[in-house]
């Protein structure tokens, strides 16, 4: 009888093991899900001689249109103020990209650029800021501040993205926007890649459930 018991808890352990590294391998997942950025114009950090006359961003995934889940805004950090921009559009071509049009022309200094979305593939929002500058480089404290910036973001700060391309360079011998915005019909879901995963991880716990139980059974006859 203290064999059977035995048996059962082991059973029971290594199913509880499985299900905890299926949960955790779906968290996993879920938690780095969102359509994050991925590259903007101006770009990060960038310093303009000009001012520009859009804000454009490119995220990792496709945005969803809904009314109000989707912003862009811009702040003269210098002086605080808000600087006026167009609606946000999605592009109809590439869904990753959405952009502003700037109202104003943009006197010298830093600007934030703060967005909001709202990922098409998974549901989830997503919100973030980036800088750049017009006309004036950044001083040694905005550029402490921006290399924080980077890292939420998960990006390398342009002068670092610079020195890593030159050190993986290897020397060779010879140089040779439609302004219209429907609404998306349907609502967002969960991604199929996130769907296989949860199924698959779902049949790996079955099998290996199953298969220990009926090894047990057999050495138990």
């Amino acid at each position: 009888m203290a064999v059977t018991t035995n048996k059962r808890r082991s059973f029971l352990l290594l199913l509880a093991l499985l299900v905890s590294a299926a949960a955790g391998l779906l968290f996993t997942s879920g938690a780095s899900a969102h359509a994050a950025y991925e590259s903007s114009s101006p770009a990060f950090g960038e310093v303009l001689s000009d001012s520009p006359t859009e804000i454009s961003i490119s995220f990792t995934q496709e945005i969803f249109r809904r009314q109000g889940a989707n912003a862009i805004t811009l702040t003269h950090a210098d002086s605080g103020l808000d600087v006026s921009l167009g609606d946000p559009l999605i592009d109809n071509d590439d869904r990753h990209v959405m952009t502003a049009s700037v109202e104003d022309v943009l006197e010298p200094g830093r600007y934030i650029v703060a967005w909001t979305n709202l990922s098409a593939e998974d549901g989830d929002a997503d919100s973030g800021t980036y800088p750049f500058y017009v006309a004036r480089e950044p001083t040694a404290a905005e550029v402490g501040e921006d290399r924080r910036t980077a890292a939420e973001l998960l990006i390398l700060y342009p002068e670092d993205e610079v020195a890593e391309s030159d050190e993986q360079a290897t020397p060779q011998r010879t140089p040779t926007v439609v302004r219209s915005e429907p609404s998306d019909a349907v609502s967002p879901g969960v991604g199929p890649i996130i769907w296989l995963a949860v199924g698959g991880l779902a049949a790996l716990v079955l099998v290996g459930a199953l298969g220990f139980h009926v090894g047990n059974r057999r050495r138990s006859f």
